[in-house]
């Protein structure tokens, strides 16, 4: 019997300046007055790194083509900067500006990475803790009532 051969999907997809961008976006979405560790949010661009990584080739071009257009996208409304190289507070305002967009493409694109980092995020237990999600163990929903 042959022996079958085992795919390793230690891949990675994010370089360094879409890595910029991904913990500039993270910060945005879940750190706006700095309350998350520093190095939360560089684990989670690495979460987030694995997470998209095993995906096809076509949508980890489209991922990553969505980050290159969000970190260039100030340029869109007259701001010569990077979108990392925006303040916390001035990014929050930049991403709610795309999202209030009329040209259909730019709100999709915060909504793409808002919907995945805000599942991969909240996958931490001490995130959910955090909100009040009291754990599978103590959870009561299922309970008889008698």
């Amino acid at each position: 019997m042959p022996e079958t051969l085992t795919r390793d999907f230690q891949r990675r997809t994010l370089g360094p300046s879409s890595k910029g961008t991904a913990r500039a976006l993270a910060e945005a979405f879940f750190s706006e007055e700095g309350d998350v560790p520093r190095e939360r949010l560089d684990g989670f661009v690495a979460d987030l790194d694995a997470f998209i990584s095993p995906a096809s080739k076509t949508l980890r071009f489209g991922l990553l083509a969505m980050l290159f257009v969000i970190r260039w996208s100030p340029l869109l409304f007259g701001r010569p900067r990077t979108f990392e190289s925006l303040d916390p507070p001035e990014r929050v305002l930049h991403l709610e500006r795309l999202e209030r967009s009329r040209v259909a493409q730019l709100p999709l694109l915060v909504v793409a990475y808002k919907t995945v980092m805000t599942m991969l995020f909240y996958e931490d237990e001490a995130e959910l803790r955090a909100l009040g999600y009291p754990g599978e163990n103590e959870r009561k929903r299922w309970l008889r009532v008698s």
